[in-house]
């Protein structure tokens, strides 16, 4: 009995809404997505502390743990990994492995074909590398930022 109404406790903090200053948002340990929006659990207004699926286009305001797919959009900070063709976010605080990574500010790794970021604090590995603070402007192959 103990470990279900521990269970029960979890599932319920787990789901519960958290207040800011200006909303409440839901925190989801789990995403799905086909095409943002319609057809995507949680609204791209939400927050995933766990892992988001994105099987087509995916979209949430912030990220913790995982997003794969194959278009991953985090508009404002996401904090672990992401892995698809094609990664956006805000802020990253981890890595973006990817064909095209896409980051306002990089705290962390970019690894592809194509990284772009604004600001570069960490590493960028990949055939194109493109930093407008923090690292070389344009740099092939490997551009570091701190």
């Amino acid at each position: 009995m103990k470990k279900l109404l521990m269970a029960a406790a979890i599932m319920a903090s787990v789901f519960t809404a958290s207040a800011d200053d200006s909303d409440s948002r839901l925190w989801l340990p789990l995403g799905i997505s086909l095409v943002t929006p319609p057809l995507q659990l949680p609204s791209p207004s939400h927050t995933v502390f766990g892992a988001m699926l994105n099987l087509g286009y995916g979209q949430v305001d912030n990220l913790a743990v995982l997003d794969l797919g194959l278009i991953n959009n985090v508009t404002d900070t996401m904090t672990g990994l992401e892995l698809a063709p094609v990664n956006l976010v805000g802020t990253c605080l981890g890595a973006q492995v990817g064909a095209l990574n896409i980051a306002s500010r990089t705290v962390g790794v970019q690894l592809g074909v194509l990284n772009m970021t604004g600001d570069l604090h960490g590493v960028q590995l990949g055939l194109i590398n493109m930093s407008s603070s923090g690292g070389a402007l344009i740099f092939p192959i490997l551009n570091l930022g701190f």
